[in-house]
């Protein structure tokens, strides 16, 4: 009884993990941020992490990261803030990232 119950727990925490799986966790100072036009590119806002070539595994479009506002309608103006609050303080940020439909999508940000 004991053996199963170890091998429930760990199925559960190994399921949770994979729950939360991200192709890439980028960690650093934002570098640059641009502002796109919604009739330009679903992209809404691209950045950059200061000394990052690579954002996410994607071999090519990889880059810069972007946040769509369509796929984050609840949070975009959140995360634009928490960006600009990074970018103006100099604080890093950790963002959370996986391949989107145009890139390196960004799903997630700590602010550190």
């Amino acid at each position: 009884m004991k053996t199963l119950a170890i091998i429930a727990i760990s199925i559960f925490f190994l399921g949770s993990n994979l729950a939360y799986a991200w192709d890439s966790q980028i960690t650093g100072k934002v570098g640059r941020i641009e502002v796109h036009s919604p009739k330009s590119s679903s992209k809404n806002i691209t950045l950059s992490i200061v000394g990052e070539t690579r954002m996410c595994t994607l071999p090519t479009n990889n880059e810069t990261a972007y946040i769509q506002k369509s796929s984050t309608p609840d949070t975009y103006q959140d995360m634009l803030s928490v960006l600009l609050t990074a970018k103006a303080t100099g604080n890093n940020v950790r963002l959370y990232i996986n391949h989107g439909t145009e890139g390196c999508q960004i799903h997630r940000i700590d602010l550190m």
